[in-house]
């Protein structure tokens, strides 16, 4: 009995065993994408032109900034924030389903400032039932609009937040929200002689850190939902305009904030917006 009831007990110590090893098979060749290799520049523009309107975008690092254009939904423009960046990605997905996948390099002068992306095969195509966002908001589709107009025009409850640089000024207005987007609402007055050109606008997380005696910042790029009034890229001398940016409604904690950046096109005054847990905690529905 004895040496029948150890070989029973080895059997289930070899069964419970062969249970915890996790199986991993390798996906076929056939399912592999190919990725087009794209260079980019802190002072110059890439503009990639689709078959489609673009309905999403992922940026592989912060080190880029890249966007939708408003008035052509099927061109995407990009550009590097600093230079030199490690190589990184650009996934794209179109409203006809197909998936595009890019390798973005740095290149001081690149030699290519237009990629037509309109005479490239199908590729790979995502279900349109397949949720291609990421932690991202509902877009509240038809409502966004309208939503962004009423946040463009809403009375201004905010005075005390602003930054300026050689006479251009940018100050937070409102932070209203509706279910799960948030408006930033802010106004750009230029007091210059000089029209202000904007290049693009970033937004951010910032946290610092302590190492030893010195703290170190860490950014963490924020994706836009939406930019409105767009059309108005510039500010003229001794006007005014007002900008809302839609993002995922959210709150911090105490040691980081909300960083909202807009870059002067070929100049150096960088507006940097930095918005507190407190103002974003008091937020008001739109």
């Amino acid at each position: 009995m004895k040496p029948l009831l150890l070989f029973g007990l080895l059997l289930l110590s070899a069964g419970a065993a062969r249970a915890q090893i996790a199986y991993s098979q390798s996906l076929d060749k056939n399912t592999f994408q190919t990725s087009y290799a794209i260079k980019v520049s802190s002072n110059k523009t890439t503009h990639l032109i689709f078959p489609f309107e673009i309905k999403y975008a992922d940026l592989g690092s912060k080190d880029l900034f890249g966007e939708a254009v408003a008035s052509a939904g099927n061109v995407f423009r990009i550009k590097a924030i600093g230079r030199s960046f490690l190589e990184s990605s650009l996934t794209v997905i179109t409203s006809d389903g197909r998936l595009f996948s890019f390798l973005v390099s740095y290149e001081d002068n690149p030699l290519v400032l237009t990629y037509d992306l309109t005479k490239v095969g199908m590729g790979a195509v995502v279900p349109k039932t397949a949720k291609v966002s990421t932690g991202s908001p509902a877009r509240l589709a038809d409502q966004l609009n309208g939503l962004g107009e009423r946040a463009m025009t809403a009375k201004r409850r905010i005075k005390h937040i602003g930054t300026e640089q050689q006479g251009m000024n940018m100050h937070l207005k409102n932070i209203l929200y509706k279910d799960d987007v948030m408006f930033l609402v802010l106004g750009l007055d230029n007091d210059s002689k000089l029209d202000y050109d904007m290049d693009f606008m970033h937004v951010f997380v910032s946290q610092s850190k302590k190492t030893g005696e010195s703290s170190v910042a860490q950014d963490v790029p924020i994706d836009l939902i939406k930019v409105f009034n767009t059309s108005e890229n510039s500010v003229p001398h001794r006007k005014q305009i007002t900008k809302v940016i839609a993002i995922s409604r959210m709150t911090l904690e105490k040691d980081r904030r909300l960083m909202v950046q807009v870059n002067e096109k070929e100049g150096g005054r960088m507006l940097t917006l930095p918005i507190g847990t407190e103002e974003l905690a008091s937020a008001r529905p739109l």
